[in-house]
């Protein structure tokens, strides 16, 4: 019982520390992004000492209301089309290209159909047969508990719960989990940097380089990890850390491994080629027009890393905030670079709305019927 006291006191530190990060992140949003159109208050230049001052704008069809501290104020459409204006929320999100967001749905069903082809070629790599059908309904049924809980733990977990109940070792079966995040990771954040020094417009930088730079420390760590002496070392093969590392260091020190992972790393490009391709298709189906290229893509990927902080559930706040900091470096409006994740987030809802459709579909289909007790029975005699 003494043991857990501590236990328990770190969980509650991590707790409060994860949801004060959300919250400051959340504060962050806030303040940076309005709701509805701000703009230039034309009075403001005849009032002393308060000259370029903004104000809120609500939008009536061709008409608009000025939101000033004395009152509200309408205007004619004539009026307002004179008025310089920084876009909120509500009109970015209003104006969008609906048919285009469609079309970019469809698109990222297809990453998700990768994603799953990826994650098979690194279960079968454990021995595990399992098909490219089941392994995608598993990966949508994963996007549902990824939305669920924080860091996307709840979908590894449903990953890893199949596959081990189809006869996978436990331990193993984590192993490829985690091997599947990290070639994720590494595709991201080598295409980021790929692509930010494809568009050029000045030098790289110190986030570029780091990107760049991650890919390379794959390798390393791969090929260091395959080493004969390392899976020979006492610190893997005796203790308390052995029970773990050696069913991992034998899954990568398997012959096959080079060949699966080299499959997973292209099925892996595939995917951050289509989620860099939705995410610059909403810019565009939202009408912005980024001055700085690169930035989109190195802001894309900062903001999946900062989601996968374990504070709030499917990373809100934190994400949020990413998107409007790197995009807003990008040259994008505060309003767009919000409603980009917020549309982003809502294409992840929707894979995960289909997952749990799939789950209670298979949950209800799970007892026996008659023909299923039947055929089960002739397989035992």
């Amino acid at each position: 019982m003494a043991d857990a006291r501590p236990a328990a006191g770190t969980n509650w530190r991590k707790r409060i520390l994860a949801w004060g990060l959300a919250c400051v992140a959340l504060a962050f949003v806030a303040n940076a992004v309005p709701v509805h159109d701000r703009c230039d208050d034309p009075s403001s230049e005849s009032a002393p000492g308060v000259k370029g001052a903004r104000v809120a704008v609500s939008r009536d069809g061709a008409s608009c209301v000025l939101h000033r501290a004395a009152g509200d104020v309408r205007m004619s459409a004539a009026e307002c089309a004179q008025l310089r204006c920084e876009p909120g929320l509500a009109s970015t999100l209003e104006g969008a290209r609906v048919g285009l967001l469609a079309a970019l749905l469809a698109f990222y069903f297809l990453g998700t159909l990768a994603w799953a082809a990826r994650f098979r070629a690194l279960v079968v790599l454990a021995g595990v047969p399992i098909t490219v059908r089941e392994t995608w309904r598993i990966t949508l049924e994963s996007q549902a508990g990824g939305i669920l809980l924080p860091g996307g733990i709840g979908g590894d977990a449903l990953r890893v719960g199949f596959v081990v109940g189809r006869g996978g070792d436990l331990t193993t079966v984590i192993a490829a989990v985690l091997l599947d995040r990290v070639i994720g990771l590494v595709t991201v954040a080598g295409l980021a940097a790929a692509l930010a020094a494809a568009c050029g417009g000045g030098e790289l930088g110190p986030l570029c380089l780091t990107l760049g730079a991650i890919p390379i420390a794959f390798a390393v760590g791969l090929a260091v990890a395959r080493w004969e002496p390392v899976a020979r070392a006492s610190i893997f093969t005796r203790g308390p850390l052995a029970r773990v590392a050696r069913p991992v260091l034998a899954y990568l020190g398997d012959p096959r491994a080079p060949r699966a992972i080299a499959l997973a790393l292209g099925l892996s490009v595939l995917v951050s080629m289509t989620q860099f391709g939705v995410i610059r298709g909403i810019i565009a189906a939202l009408g912005g027009v980024p001055l700085v290229e690169r930035w989109v893509y190195m802001g894309t990927t900062m903001a999946f890393i900062v989601g996968i902080i374990p504070a709030l559930p499917g990373g809100w706040g934190t994400s949020d905030a990413a998107f409007v900091f790197f995009l807003g470096k990008a040259g994008l409006a505060a309003s767009i670079a919000l409603a980009v994740g917020l549309v982003y987030r809502l294409f992840w809802y929707s894979s995960g709305a289909v997952g749990a459709l799939l789950y209670l579909l298979r949950q209800h289909a799970s007892p026996s019927s008659p023909t299923r007790s039947r055929t089960e029975g002739e397989r035992t005699r």
